[in-house]
């Protein structure tokens, strides 16, 4: 555990990335393996931007989700954990919030260095929310067999 109060290096935090810090690694090969975990890990939640209605009464809506990117900053501790996730860029509650539960569920980084010594660094990485549209499923109409006379 790394409890220790210590200095932060890089992010929001006002300790700049000095000459000879080797970032964190994640697990497997760096930005495009983080990357392709984000991806892998993404639920997007049930929000609505907007809706098209089709080109005929009797056609369905096309229902839009939001776009956007939650910037999420993360502290690698020295012992490679992920801490202190924080959104610095909103895109809305939802989206903020399942960027936040991917941020807390990475796995252990090998941690940062400066000049051989394990430091901590605050990373921000992008989550990236690309509008998928839906297709409205369209309701059964039920009847009550009593509405009519004959059968």
């Amino acid at each position: 555990m790394d409890n220790e109060e210590s200095t932060i290096y890089g992010g929001t935090y006002p300790q700049k990335w000095p000459d000879g810090l080797n970032p964190p690694e994640f697990p497997g090969g760096g930005d495009v393996q983080l990357t392709r975990y984000v991806f892998s890990n993404m639920e997007y939640p049930d929000v609505i931007d907007s809706i098209t209605p089709g080109p005929t009464p009797d056609s369905d809506s096309i229902i839009y989700r939001p776009k956007g990117v939650v910037y999420v900053q993360v502290v690698i501790d020295r012992c490679g954990r992920a801490t202190k996730q924080e959104v610095l860029q909103s895109v809305n509650e939802a989206y903020d919030a399942e960027a936040l539960r991917i941020m807390q569920g990475l796995p252990v980084f090998k941690s940062g260095a400066l000049d051989g010594i394990r430091v901590k660094v605050a990373l921000i990485i992008p989550v990236y929310f690309t509008r998928n549209t839906l297709k409205k499923k369209v309701e059964e109409e039920y009847y009550n067999v009593d509405d009519y006379d004959s059968w």
